[in-house]
């Protein structure tokens, strides 16, 4: 059974990827959709929610890449299902602008050319470019953030009177520990930095991360106070 989070939003367990997010009550979404291999675990989840795929009405990705948008060219072709991410990341998405190159270490260049066939980008349309300020009739009304840094297009999704924040790869919280977005894969550290400083500036107390643990409670705070010992990166570089 996904875990529950909140009275509306779930975490579909057995993600490879992306923590994936299913948010109930105006119809069926997910925010994030991890790497293709991530497929079953989704039918799995909405399987035991008593859905189908073909019961979700839309996909909300934080940023275009393959291991938050992965399942979707599939679950869009069979079953229609409705996308929307950020304008400035919608020509990655569909295909016209070619995937950013990263320089990674050799060990995991090797593993991931190995596994290509398993992660290859497959682009998808997309249904409702988003933009700062946009709102989502989902969860009581989530704003869209543009964060950019990671990706141009970079969003974090925002429910100010539940205090609940979706954050992409802005801000992980794997091993208990809260990161910034992966340097090795974030080409705009200046951008991103900016970014997390527009982030601290807003209340909220659930954290729900792209990767790693959700907080549910006391979020903000915690945030701003690694800000304040100097702990994310690229804040650091400033």
């Amino acid at each position: 059974m996904p875990s529950s989070l909140t009275r509306d939003i779930y975490l579909i367990n057995n993600s490879f990827g992306s923590n994936i997010y299913l948010i109930t009550g105006n119809g069926l979404t997910l925010v994030d959709a991890g790497f293709p291999v991530d497929l079953p675990a989704i039918h799995l989840g909405l399987r035991r929610m008593g859905a189908k795929p073909r019961d979700l009405d839309l996909i909300v990705a934080t940023h275009y890449h393959g291991d938050h948008v992965g399942p979707v060219a599939g679950l869009q072709k069979r079953y229609r299902v409705r996308t929307a991410i950020h304008e400035d990341d919608a020509p990655f998405a569909c295909g016209k602008i070619p995937y950013e190159r990263f320089e990674v270490e050799t060990s995991k260049l090797i593993f991931y050319t190995a596994l290509w066939p398993f992660f290859r980008y497959r682009p998808f349309t997309v249904d409702r470019p988003l933009r700062e300020g946009d709102f989502l009739d989902l969860a009581g009304g989530l704003e869209v953030i543009h964060t950019p840094g990671h990706t141009t297009g970079s969003i974090c999704l925002y429910q100010q009177s539940r205090g609940i924040l979706f954050s992409g790869d802005l801000i992980r919280n794997e091993n208990g520990v809260l990161e910034g977005p992966p340097p090795q894969f974030t080409p705009d550290p200046e951008a991103a930095s900016r970014s997390l400083e527009k982030i601290s500036e807003i209340d909220f107390e659930v954290l729900l991360p792209g990767h790693g643990e959700a907080i549910l409670g006391g979020a903000g705070e915690h945030f701003r106070s690694c800000i304040r010992k100097g702990r994310l990166w690229p804040l650091t570089l400033s």
